[in-house]
């Protein structure tokens, strides 16, 4: 029994032994599992264009699915002038010049904008997994000439490149913008229809911000066509131009490429490029175009507070005051005449003045932080006012300065007793406090300056709001003259007027600087521009409530 026992134990590890070894030999016969295949490629693309977004979240995933392979992306922003910079020396090294983006280099080649890119990705990708290398170097013109046709071209680098003959051959649009123009994030997704709906587009891209050599091409093209070179967005087609980007100008850029396409020529044409704008014809100020409502409602907002400032409005009434006392309407109007004015002059070559430094800092957004963050300092200035008049850091005409007006002022029109006299005296006398007051009145025009030079409108549409600005600003002095002179009857603003008057300023300015720095976009609307201000009187209004209520709690307690 033992020896049987041994004999069917050897057996069955001998069936075991087999059977391992055969499961051995058939492991080993069959191959191993292919690993897919990883191919380096990288992407330079704008971050905030939607077409360049879908190249890692829909185009890479279906070739990998595919071909069965890997793609490892290296993607970078070319939106960053130091990225332009080293992509444009790498390709001056592989023998390519920089000429549109989106970018794509892989093995051999560099494929330039959309077109090229989709029409050459997968052959490049089926030449490696077929042989395992790249394909050979093509020559330049087939890895962009398909690009160059693309809606989403770039920062031409060669500015000596950048034709500005209004006429070629070629269908084009040349595209001006800055980096931090709220306004230029908007023409993005106009950029991506039109080169949806009009592949043989080519749209050229020029970044001033970051690229200052761009701002004469831009001022050469703006002048061949007879507009402003004055803000951005910009765009241009044949020899129309748009400066800025209205509710209409996407429909008008697509009606011109449509002309173009028929080998038509469109009427040049300022700040707008189409003669269908709507518009409103209001007397004195001009033309408005109904697109720009959101302008006019700024600009009026502005103007009216700013109408009311308490600097302006004390030497006024100080004026009036001296001529009511003398008995005469004939002198009171005169002074009170003369003095808006000269003022009103002395304010608008001001303003025009930081206009044409803003338009020509378009774009920087070192520019708009600053002006943002002086409005919201210039505001909560005057708030605090309120609170704690002249006390500490004010924005008022210095006592000194009071004290002073209030004597020549009294020594001056008291005895100018020639009518000739009078007036010269007191035109000399409101340049003056024009110069002296400019520290108390100065917020309100550069936070309108710069508005209107971010918007990008020129030509009559600037002179339209400009006016009307200045007429407003004007309205509330100009019905203090003619009261004075019908009631004979010196209008005082006190120091309780002065204090609200510059709560309510300082509100409104520190909205518009928030606004401004945060979402300046907001702007662009009119439920946005009455949210910004309605937000602002609110915010006076409810100051103004507590104090009253703080004083009464206080004075019933006494």
């Amino acid at each position: 029994m033992p020896g049987l026992r041994t004999e069917h134990s050897i057996s069955i590890r001998l069936i075991l032994l087999l059977l391992f070894a055969g499961t051995a030999l058939h492991l080993a016969a069959e191959p191993p599992a292919p690993q897919p295949i990883t191919i380096p490629l990288r992407y330079f693309g704008d971050i905030s264009c939607d077409h360049c977004d879908t190249f890692e979240s829909a185009v890479v995933p279906d070739l990998e699915e595919r071909f069965a392979i890997d793609l490892d992306v290296e993607a970078a922003d070319i939106m960053r002038a130091d990225v332009r910079r080293a992509l444009a020396d790498e390709l001056a090294e592989m023998g390519y010049r920089f000429t549109i983006f989106p970018v794509l280099i892989i093995g051999n080649n560099v494929y330039q904008g959309h077109s090229a890119i989709e029409r050459n990705l997968a052959p490049e990708i089926a030449a490696v997994v077929e042989t395992g290398e790249f394909r050979g170097r093509i020559a330049e013109e087939g890895t962009s000439r398909a690009g160059a046709t693309d809606a989403q071209a770039t920062d031409a680098p060669d500015v000596a490149g950048a034709s500005t003959t209004p006429f070629s051959d070629e269908l084009v649009l040349h595209y001006f913008w800055a980096i931090g123009c709220p306004v230029c994030d908007r023409a993005v997704p106009v950029l991506d229809e039109l080169q949806t709906r009009f592949p043989e587009l080519t749209i050229r891209r020029y970044e001033l911000s970051e690229n200052r050599e761009y701002l004469p091409v831009f001022r050469s093209m703006a002048a061949e066509r007879g507009v402003a070179a004055s803000g951005v967005p910009a765009f241009f087609i044949g020899d129309t131009a748009w400066i800025g980007l209205r509710p209409d100008t996407p429909q008008q850029l697509a009606e011109a490429v449509e002309r173009g396409r028929a080998g038509l020529t469109g009427s040049g044409s300022e700040g707008g490029g189409a003669a269908h704008t709507a518009s409103i014809e209001l007397p004195l100020f001009g033309t408005i175009t109904l697109a720009n409502a959101p302008a006019v409602a700024v600009t009026g907002a502005i103007a009216l507070v700013d109408g009311f400032n308490p600097c302006s409005l004390w030497v006024l009434t100080f004026l009036i005051g001296l001529m009511v006392r003398t008995g005469s309407r004939r002198r009171t109007l005169a002074v009170g005449a003369v003095f808006l004015v000269v003022t009103a002059a002395v304010y608008g070559l001001f303003i025009l003045g930081l206009f044409q430094v803003f338009a020509a800092a378009t774009g920087i957004l070192a520019v708009r932080i600053v002006v943002a963050v002086m409005a919201v300092s210039m505001g909560l200035i005057n708030m605090k006012d309120y609170f704690a008049f002249k006390v500490g850091f004010s924005l008022t005409i210095p006592e000194r300065f009071q004290t002073l007006i209030a004597r020549h002022g009294r020594t001056v029109f008291e005895k100018s007793g020639s009518p000739l006299l009078l007036v010269g005296a007191t035109a000399l006398f409101a340049l003056g406090i024009s110069v002296v007051e400019l520290p108390c009145t100065a917020g309100f025009p550069v936070i309108w300056s710069q508005y209107m030079a971010a918007t990008g409108l020129t030509g009559s549409s600037f002179w339209a709001l400009f006016t009307l600005y200045l007429a407003i600003y004007l309205a509330d002095e100009l019905i203090i003259v003619v009261g004075a002179v019908i009631l004979m009857k010196r209008v005082q603003i006190r120091e309780a007027h002065g204090r609200v008057l510059k709560l309510i300023g300082g509100s409104v300015m520190v909205a518009l600087g928030l606004a401004y720095l945060f979402a300046p976009e907001v702007t662009q609307s009119m439920t946005g521009v009455a949210l910004v201000f309605a937000s602002a009187i609110g915010m006076a209004a409810l100051i103004l409530l507590a104090s009253r209520l703080h004083t009464a709690l206080s004075e019933a307690r006494s």
